[in-house]
């Protein structure tokens, strides 16, 4: 090998190896910078996510189906228990006769994961109980909650049995 290859050769090295360097530092910092904003978008969405959940709790307890179906998207995809999938606010609306039971209906939120900032998919535990104290039901759900602007509503409700 000549002088000149050798010291072309010797540069190229250096030069791959200073840009590999470069790549993995900024594959570093991007990562750090993506997580931070995940984290940070992740409790905010969280937040809103539990907030909503919080208002559909009050929207059951005070039997009030209009109330429910506003945080429900349009297009919503209701699969209850034992039951085809309801698609949509009309279909919804005409399954729901077990919002007038007259019950405390609790959420817990048992987690809550944000994706893409376009859904956010949450994991509910349910429990239905009459005012003498005897269990109506105890289950659990996912909900798959939508971006719609600058909010989020309910596009997939799936509950079932403990």
């Amino acid at each position: 090998m000549s002088p000149v290859t050798a010291c072309l050769m010797a540069l190229l090295t250096v030069g791959f190896l200073v840009a590999k360097q470069d790549a993995s530092v900024l594959q570093e910092v991007q990562a750090d910078a993506l997580a931070v904003e995940e984290a940070e978008r992740g409790t905010s969405v969280s937040d809103k996510i539990r907030q909503l959940t919080q208002n559909l709790e009050t929207c059951a307890n005070n039997q009030d189906v209009d109330c429910f179906l506003a945080y429900c998207d349009d297009d919503i995809r209701m699969m209850p228990i034992k039951s085809q999938t309801h698609i949509g606010k009309t279909e919804t609306r005409k399954h729901m006769w077990w919002i007038k039971l007259d019950v405390v209906t609790t959420y817990t939120v048992k987690e809550i994961i944000p994706t893409d900032g376009s859904y956010v998919v949450e994991w509910i535990e349910i429990s239905m109980v009459y005012p003498n104290g005897t269990t109506v039901y105890d289950g659990k759900g996912v909900n798959v909650w939508k971006k719609v602007n600058d909010d989020y509503k309910i596009y997939i409700d799936i509950v079932n049995d403990n």
